[in-house]
């Protein structure tokens, strides 16, 4: 058996019709997947800078909350601390009004009670002689 190597018209026609199914192929499989696919690589690149920017601003506001709550907790302190220094100036006077009326009630006891020894001493000193001038009428039997 013979090979023969010249080419005949049949491989003319191989690549006539590998090059027409080639744009064929090209034209309607090839174009429409590469347009779906560079059309999704443009809607990821879209979604992955927009996911970007909102986190951007999400930590821009995250920042911004956090400053805001830290001046408002400062102020909050300064508020609290000068309610308690009031509140302390109020319950010291308080105390001090208390004690000084208290101070009061007690001297004015005081006098009371010292007017009251006064008093008693002296009707003891009264009373004493006339109860020792009884006792001598009592053990001596006659009128002193």
């Amino acid at each position: 058996m013979q090979i023969n190597l010249k080419p005949d018209l049949s491989l003319l026609a191989i690549m006539v019709i590998f090059i027409l199914n080639y744009l064929i192929v090209r034209r309607f499989f090839l174009q429409p997947i590469n347009e779906v696919l560079e059309s999704r690589e443009l809607e990821t690149t879209t979604a992955d800078r927009l996911y970007e920017e909102a986190m951007a601003r999400f930590n821009e506001a995250t920042a911004k909350m956090e400053a805001e709550l830290h001046v408002a907790k400062r102020e909050a302190a300064n508020i609290r601390d000068r309610f308690r220094a009031e509140a302390a100036a109020h319950r010291n006077a308080v105390v001090e009004k208390t004690s000084g009326e208290a101070r009061q009630y007690v001297a004015e006891a005081e006098t009371e009670l010292a007017q009251d020894v006064i008093e008693a001493r002296a009707k003891l000193a009264g009373e004493a002689d006339s109860l020792a001038r009884l006792a001598a009428e009592r053990i001596l039997g006659r009128a002193v």
